[in-house]
């Protein structure tokens, strides 16, 4: 996508005042045509099927639905808006990253980081032809022994970077593959995988926790392997919530 394309928004928030400051935000940054508002998760499930937005700015903390359940219903929708939840509490940030949310960003919302926010949905919208693509229907060549099989990318649970190789893990067996981490993240669909450190990708759905232990930041797998979340990985899980 070109980077002056204009983008289309829908603000979900009960708080007036909550709403009109995102609402200036938005028009400050200059990377929206068109901004809707919304008081409520209903009103938001309506303007969502009326105007289909590029992104959802989105409250959790709501009387009538959740912001979690709104971004239920976007993760079934084609084409799928990004969705960046904008609130006051920091409990909610391992379901938003399962509902592959662009970004948490806490209130009160800074400039800086609702435009990097907007930058990385633009990317993410960017690589949607792949992302979006039936990834039943996508497989990598692995090594078993001494043959090549086709492993369904829906079966593959992580990667992990072994010398020259990636070992891919996946329904209880690893193989190994002759690639880059690089092109492995660039062909695996990156609303089901995420790289979390320069030698490890891992599913989002397979991810229970996320913990912080002095400077180590690190993801506890659902089967409770712990692995270390990179420097350079950071903003992949954490997104600007620790800003």
């Amino acid at each position: 996508m070109e980077t002056n394309e204009f983008l289309s928004g829908l603000i979900v928030d009960d708080e007036p005042l909550a709403r009109s400051r995102l609402h200036k935000l938005c028009q400050r940054i200059d990377a929206f045509d068109k901004v809707y508002l919304a008081a409520g998760g209903k009103e938001a499930l309506h303007k969502i099927d009326e105007s289909r937005p590029d992104i959802v700015l989105l409250d959790v903390d709501m009387p009538d639905i959740s912001g979690l359940r709104v971004a239920e219903y976007c993760s079934d929708l084609l084409p799928r808006p990004e969705i960046i939840f904008t609130t006051a509490h920091r409990t909610y940030a391992v379901n938003a990253f399962r509902l592959y949310a662009t970004d948490y960003l806490l209130k009160p919302v800074k400039e800086s980081l609702l435009r990097e926010a907007v930058d990385r949905a633009r990317d993410n919208r960017s690589r949607r032809g792949v992302d979006d693509a039936n990834s039943a229907d996508q497989w990598l060549w692995v090594s078993d022994r001494s043959e090549l099989l086709q492993l369904p990318v829906n079966d593959i649970e992580r990667v992990e970077a072994e010398r020259d190789y990636m070992r891919v893990y996946a329904r209880g067996r690893s193989y190994l593959m002759h690639q880059s981490m690089s092109s492995l993240e660039s062909t695996l669909p990156n609303r089901i995988f995420v790289r979390i450190h320069r030698s490890t990708m891992v599913r989002r759905d397979l991810i229970a926790e996320i913990r912080r232990r002095g400077r180590r930041r690190y993801v506890v797998l659902k089967d409770g392997a712990h692995r270390a979340v990179g420097p350079l990985y950071a903003g992949n899980i954490f997104g600007n919530e620790t800003a």
